[in-house]
């Protein structure tokens, strides 16, 4: 069964939030720079995944998390195998980043969609790992992401994929130099003390027509 989002949980007042990924514009240019480039065939790779917080949101940091293996391809296909995901591993473990080793991406000559063969490798992978997302492109930069759940309960469901980018700490400070000099908070309203005055109120005398 396919997740909806968001999914709505009956026995419980919490609603889950289907999974999404985020990628640094950085981050996704390179994939795009390795899928482009002029050998003219498909091309497989790997990506560090982080977890915000208390989200169900992933995202890839940086153009430095994205990253190849040695591979045989060809024009039409490009299919991870399990020898170019032990190279990755080795690579994860020398960096001492295996646990964001999480994120397998590959190209297509042209729709993107996941056949049999890239759902074959997602159940290879998932056996070492919790959860575990893949990425498909082509050169017109389209993309579909599938984020697939393994421990405790096996789930497996496609999710949005965005591009974000990181402001420069030169925009940061200019943004505050702005805010600072040009951004105010309304003045507080605080009403006039009205002055008292002595009133002396008349009698009034009343006449009765006897």
């Amino acid at each position: 069964m396919q997740l909806q989002t968001p999914l709505t949980v009956p026995s419980t007042n919490d609603t889950v939030v289907a999974p999404q990924l985020l990628l640094e514009q950085s981050a996704l240019d390179m994939i795009m720079a390795y899928v482009n480039t002029p050998a003219g065939t498909e091309i497989n790779g790997f990506a560090y995944v982080k977890k915000l917080a208390d989200s169900n949101v992933y995202y890839v940091a940086t153009a430095d998390d994205v990253f190849i293996t040695e591979q045989t391809v060809t024009v039409g296909s490009a299919h991870a195998s399990g020898e170019g995901y032990g190279l990755a591993l080795d690579r994860a473990l020398d960096e001492g980043r295996d646990d964001d080793l999480r994120l397998q991406w590959h190209s297509h000559p042209s729709d993107v969609y996941f056949s049999p063969t890239d759902r074959t490798n997602i159940e290879n992978f998932g056996r070492t790992a919790e959860w575990f997302i893949s990425l498909v492109t082509n050169r017109q930069g389209e993309l579909r992401a599938r984020f697939d759940s393994f421990r405790p309960v096996r789930i497996g469901v496609e999710i949005e994929v965005a591009a974000y980018r990181v402001a420069t700490p030169a925009m940061i400070e200019r943004a505050r130099a702005d805010v600072a000099a040009l951004v105010h908070q309304p003045r507080p309203f605080l009403p006039r003390k009205r002055q008292g005055r002595n009133r002396t109120a008349a009698a009034a005398v009343v006449t009765t027509d006897k």
